[in-house]
């Protein structure tokens, strides 16, 4: 980790692996159920008593109809391998759960709210009991299991929020939901009506909506992002998570962590020194969700739920799959049978044959139709409502989340780079290098890319991939992206060497190594998406290599606060400074959601640009930097020496013969160990 950390303390969560996050919370939130206090009624024989006092919660307004599921655990996929490390989490303790049973409760649009596992499974924890009329004391512990995970999930709900209880409850389960409507006393305990059938599973019902309760046509878990204290890390199920009374942007679970942060040392990684940055931060939250898109209103709220976004418009197919938690491997690949494949980089292009997933009329669009009839472009386009105007798309499409990164960089060469480095008239050039470093989502979407060469179609571009965290498969190959027969495809030189290259189109270089070490010619521009540079060790090398280049190098960053984190990397590096944050009006419109913060991430809200140090130029010798007027006479000798070094051609030398070479190294001066 970098040694400048700590003064991203503050912004740390919106770079967090969601997966990473979801696993913690599941872990704590089980730690602390196994934990809380067990009173001595709930120790007393389930026919005795059950131990429980009416719980006094308010019922639940968002979702008053809650779910009990039973879920079989199976082997964890090897995919999922290397996130488990991440997460500190055993791959092989996971394999002694192989055969449990897990006991959920959701609510009805799929939120978590507590779960518990039954060790020996779901057979073994009735022990038989189920079958003689469910008085066995298997049949009676697991029904006290279910019982009192449904008071844990009032008492704390997982996913955060005051305590509270259901209306009515379902059961996916036709042996639990029979179970329970058998002890009626355990849910008339909880205050909760259970509904007469069971759900099945988790398909489409035809069940008759419950005390006018709208039935789910579908159910899919979602997770919205965890909350949890900036300070101790304390999840919102154990305690109530606040705000900072100044900035709105830091959660804190108690004054105690407040005033510890506001004190932290070194001064500049304490909450004191960043509360002002982050709260004009927190004023450009309006600006950033002003956009023109019908669905503006529900993605760009603080609690905005990316999975149930992508489920309600069926985005689960295409390069979307790089934005779900739940269908995404942990390399981004797009083929599930990459790694069994002989030839993975032909796989690997397979799996960008359907790029915008059911977005089939925007694909359409995208991928094959030349925007003939619309205006010529006299002036940049400068806003999504322009671009979606002269495209011919619909503003209810969410396809402008995949269009952000192309957009951003046509915007950073028709209108930045011509305002912070004039002398290039970079409009002017018929051919584009694009160097793109350390950004993996946007290798793994190259169609997307096919947009640059439909804005500005007079320029030939190459997009050279740089990052050590690339496919291993990808390094040192090359694609094209090009039209054939009305459609866009990237094709790999190296596995179609008969195809012809159109005149038209993008090459794409790939090299899988850190920036500082690639070898080859200069580019015109340099592009970083999401660097969060004082986050890795890498950006301490890369620095000095682009102010050796001194080529115009623009970042994307996620808000302004991660612009300005950046600079004593880069004046530690480099010497340099950086340009002030430029909010991007081709920012992804889908929000981050922090887990300790209400900031307002965005992927490629603001652009900023390095500034470089002044290059040292060799002081001159004092005869060419006073030069001294010359006479009639001065200028007659110097040009009968010019023309007699013209006359005269240099000597010759002769060639050495082997032994005179080998004499002459033995004779060479070498240097003491």
């Amino acid at each position: 980790m970098s040694p400048y950390f700590p003064l991203q303390m503050e912004l740390v969560s919106g770079y967090r692996d969601q997966l990473i996050a979801f696993s913690e919370t599941m872990a704590q939130w089980y730690r602390s159920f196994q934990t809380c206090p067990k009173t001595h009624c709930e120790k007393r024989c389930l026919s005795d008593t059950w131990g429980y006092g009416p719980p006094r919660y308010p019922i639940d307004e968002a979702s008053p109809l809650w779910i009990l599921h039973l879920l079989d655990c199976t082997a964890s996929p090897p995919a999922v391998h290397s996130r488990l490390s991440q997460s500190e989490i055993d791959p092989a303790d996971l394999t002694r759960c192989e055969g449990d049973s897990v006991l959920m409760v959701t609510d009805a649009s799929g939120l978590p709210l507590g779960f518990d596992v039954l060790s020996r499974g779901w057979a073994g924890s009735l022990g038989g009991g189920e079958a003689a009329g469910g008085d066995g004391k298997g049949a009676v512990g697991t029904t006290q299991r279910m019982v009192g995970l449904l008071r844990r999930c009032m008492e704390a709900p997982m996913s955060g929020g005051l305590p509270r209880r259901p209306q009515t409850l379902r059961v996916n389960d036709r042996k639990l939901h029979r179970l329970l409507s058998r002890s009626e006393r355990a849910y008339a305990a909880l205050r909760v009506v259970l509904c007469p059938q069971a759900l099945g599973d988790w398909g489409p019902t035809t069940l008759e909506p419950v005390s006018g309760e709208p039935e789910p046509q579908e159910f899919s878990m979602r997770w919205p992002s965890a909350r949890y204290c900036h300070v101790c890390k304390k999840h919102s199920f154990p305690s109530q998570l606040k705000p900072c009374s100044q900035c709105k942007a830091v959660l804190y679970c108690s004054d105690q962590c407040s005033q510890a942060d506001w004190t932290r040392s070194p001064e500049d990684a304490s909450h004191q020194h960043w509360c002002d940055k982050l709260a004009v931060c927190m004023s450009h939250a309006a600006q950033l969700a002003d956009l023109p898109f019908t669905y503006t209103a529900e993605v760009t709220q603080d609690d905005f739920d990316m999975e149930y976004f992508l489920k309600k418009n069926k985005l689960d197919s295409g390069y979307w799959l790089l934005w779900s938690l739940l269908v995404r491997s942990p390399r981004y690949e797009l083929h599930t049978g990459m790694e069994q494949s002989r030839e993975p980089v032909s796989v690997w292009l397979a799996g960008h044959l359907e790029p915008y997933g059911p977005l089939l009329e925007e694909s359409d669009t995208l991928l094959c139709k030349v925007p003939h009839n619309a205006p010529s472009l006299s002036s940049p386009l400068v806003s999504w409502r322009q671009y979606f105007a002269w495209r011919r798309l619909n503003l209810a499409s969410p396809v402008a989340a995949l269009l952000s990164s192309p957009l951003s960089i046509y915007y950073i060469i028709t209108s930045l780079v011509p305002r912070d480095f004039p002398e290039l008239n970079i409009l002017k050039k018929q051919s584009l290098k694009i160097h793109i470093i350390e950004s993996y989502r946007e290798f793994n979407s190259l169609l997307v890319f096919w947009e640059l060469s439909v804005l500005l179609p007079h320029v030939s571009f190459e997009l050279c991939f740089i990052g050590e965290r690339l496919p291993p498969e990808s390094d040192e190959q090359q694609y094209v992206l090009q039209k054939k027969e009305g459609l866009v495809t990237l094709v790999s030189p190296s596995f179609s060497s008969e195809e012809r290259i159109e005149k038209k189109s993008i090459r794409v270089k790939v090299y899988r190594r850190v920036y500082h070490m690639l070898q080859g010619s200069k580019p015109d521009l340099v592009i970083g998406f999401r660097p969060a540079i004082p986050l890795h060790d890498l950006w301490v090398s890369t620095l000095p290599r682009l102010q050796t280049l001194r080529v115009p190098a623009y970042f994307c960053e996620l808000s302004e606060p991660s612009c300005e984190g950046s600079l004593p990397v880069m004046s530690s590096a480099t010497g340099g400074a950086l340009s002030p944050a430029h909010l991007n009006p081709f920012h992804c419109p889908l929000r981050i959601c922090g887990g300790d913060n209400l900031l307002p991430w965005y992927s490629n809200a603001f652009i900023f640009h390095l500034v470089y140090k002044p290059a040292v130029s060799c002081p001159l010798r004092p005869s060419l930097a006073n030069p001294q007027p010359i006479g009639p006479v001065e200028q007659q000798q110097a040009a009968n020496q010019r023309a007699g070094a013209r006359q005269s051609p240099p000597p010759v030398q002769s060639k050495l013969t082997r032994k005179e070479r080998k004499q002459a190294a033995r004779n060479m001066p070498r240097k003491r160990k």
